[in-house]
């Protein structure tokens, strides 16, 4: 890399990028061609080796399928090439350089999300001698709808083919293509979880970062139902050849508009792996709670999760919230003696619509949370993370790490939901641990590998779980 202007020479191209300072920014590389026309529904086609190429803004984003109002809103950016990567690295670089690498997959439900969203920006970890990557990846219906007629996991295949970019051109940017770190937050937590689980652990990565989420995985039966959903919204036949009959950012607008007119417990789970019997043969936190995986990992969650769906209206029902639970979170594999579990350790305390929003959360994030770090063992590092939101439901619910995590707390986009006295001690506690367990593995010396409760780093005042309530989940 040039010690004047960012450019890198690789395998896939010639990049011109940005310098801010001491970081170089290359933006928007395609790493497959675009998923349209004929490869709309097919797995992702790796991208054909380009000239000069100038990666100075984000590529287009990949259509979503489903729409939250603002401050929880994503960038729209126009086009087909939604196969895009986007690499911070420090500058000047030395010559054969070997740094540590992390790549990030945002969340979004399954449904909607891309890299263009301001809390992302890698600077920090460029700026603490990693080298950051983030990609984009298919969403909603292109990347996780099942379609008889098509692959599926068609959004895991994107995230599997941007890793091995990353293998292939990395070193370029100054990483080791031998030290990658992957992460995530919520689907992307699920993502990176669900591929520590696969063939490719251990040779495209070597460490996972799972923040508020471990792969939850549909049957076939589960998800063709969610394909009749999508099907109906945009009066098409359950098939990829129908449905790709409707261009693609229209058919997610239309899905997107279906679903807000659904109460939010009810949109949760329309987008998810499946288990295809190649990629996935279970679901992964079946997996990783019966079977180290290849990989180290850090696994967490928040405390009150499910408390960001409240802020955009009624979330538990008013009426039969209980009873709403096992049709509602069937892919959580939730049984109804479980909903007696919860009646008995919360009856005393809090309504059925608290007791609905504590299911959730344990549903989707701490119970298979807690059974991954028990089946990974000293494989292991586990946290909880406890710091309270300023405002909206002024807990620490879904998504309020993710400033902390990335050193991002001025960002506009974190501050429109975690208010503007977040603490900068504690971005530099949790950022700070990152940066070291990408680096050497090891995320603090007196930070011990989970055996029990009494290892879990607590992120905020103190808290704890109700771990005989998580320990009656089964997978």
């Amino acid at each position: 890399m040039s010690t004047r202007n960012p450019v890198v020479e690789s395998a896939a191209g010639r990049f011109l990028g940005l310098q801010d300072g001491s970081v170089a920014k290359f933006l928007g590389l395609p790493y497959a061609e675009p998923p349209v026309d004929d490869l709309r529904f097919a797995l992702p086609k790796p991208a054909a080796p380009l000239g000069e190429f100038h990666a100075t803004a984000f590529g287009p984003t990949p259509p979503a399928s489903m729409e939250l109002p603002a401050p929880f809103t994503y960038p729209e950016i126009e086009g087909d090439g939604w196969l895009s990567l986007n690499v911070w690295t420090p500058a000047p670089m030395a010559e054969g350089a070997k740094l540590p690498v992390y790549v990030w997959f945002y969340g979004g439900s399954f449904a909607m999300g891309n890299t263009a969203q301001d809390i992302f920006d890698g600077s920090t970890f460029a700026r603490d001698g990693v080298v950051y990557v983030s990609a984009n990846y298919r969403v909603g219906i292109e990347g996780f709808t099942h379609f008889p007629d098509a692959p599926d996991n068609r959004g895991l295949h994107d995230q599997i083919l941007a890793l091995q970019w990353v293998q292939d051109n990395i070193a370029q940017f100054g990483g080791d293509p031998d030290r990658v770190t992957i992460g995530g937050e919520s689907a992307g937590s699920m993502s990176v979880s669900t591929l520590a689980t696969t063939r490719f652990a251990g040779t495209l990565f070597q460490q996972v970062i799972c923040e508020s989420g471990i792969g939850i995985a549909f049957t076939l039966e589960e998800a063709a139902k969610a394909t009749g959903f999508v099907a109906a919204a945009l009066h098409k036949l359950p098939t990829a050849k129908s449905v790709s009959a409707v261009e693609a950012r229209d058919a997610g607008k239309k899905v997107a508009e279906k679903l807000r007119k659904l109460s939010p417990h009810n949109i949760l789970t329309v987008f998810a792996p499946v288990i295809d019997g190649d990629l996935l043969h279970e679901t992964p936190v079946k997996s990783l709670s019966e079977r180290p995986a290849p990989v180290t990992m850090i696994i967490g969650h928040n405390k009150n999760e499910a408390d960001f769906w409240r802020v955009f209206g009624e979330f538990a029902p008013s009426d039969g919230a209980l009873d709403a639970l096992v049709l509602a979170l069937t892919p959580f594999r939730a049984k109804r003696d479980l909903i007696q579990t919860y009646v008995d350790a919360y009856g005393d305390t809090l309504s059925k619509q608290d007791i609905f929003v504590e299911f959730v959360s344990d549903a989707a994030f701490c119970a298979p949370s807690l059974a991954a770090q028990r089946g990974q063992g000293t494989n292991c590092y586990a946290y909880l993370f406890t710091w309270p939101s300023s405002i909206h439901s002024k807990t620490a619910l879904h998504t309020l790490d993710l400033g902390f995590a990335f050193d991002n707390v001025d960002a506009p986009g974190f501050i429109a939901y975690a208010g503007p006295d977040a603490p900068q001690s504690l971005a530099d506690e949790i950022h700070g641990s990152w940066v070291r367990f990408i680096t050497t593995g090891v995320p603090e010396d007196d930070w011990k590998p989970y055996s029990s409760e009494a290892d879990i780093r607590v992120f905020g005042p103190p808290g704890r779980r109700n771990i005989e309530v998580l320990s009656a989940w089964k997978y």
